[in-house]
């Protein structure tokens, strides 16, 4: 690999990674988003990978799963 094909990562490609992530757990959820803990344990662990780089979960997340986020944090 050459220093030609790296690419640096801007925050915006980085959210956008993010999003596609988010967006095939959403259409691969079997459940059809019945399962608290697998919804709640995705977001936790995307969220927290956007918080690492500098983006806001809200940026990502629907907000129905920033909801359950706050919800099993409270409950915590």
């Amino acid at each position: 690999m050459s220093a030609t094909d790296l690419k640096p990562w801007f925050r915006e490609d980085i959210a956008r990674a993010l999003v596609s992530i988010y967006f095939t757990s959403k259409m691969s959820d079997v459940t059809g988003g019945k399962n608290k803990d697998y919804r709640s344990g995705f977001a936790s662990a995307l969220s927290s990978v956007a918080i690492m780089v500098g983006i806001n979960p809200g940026e990502v997340l629907a907000p129905e799963d920033i909801a359950l986020l706050r919800e099993c944090a409270d409950t915590q």
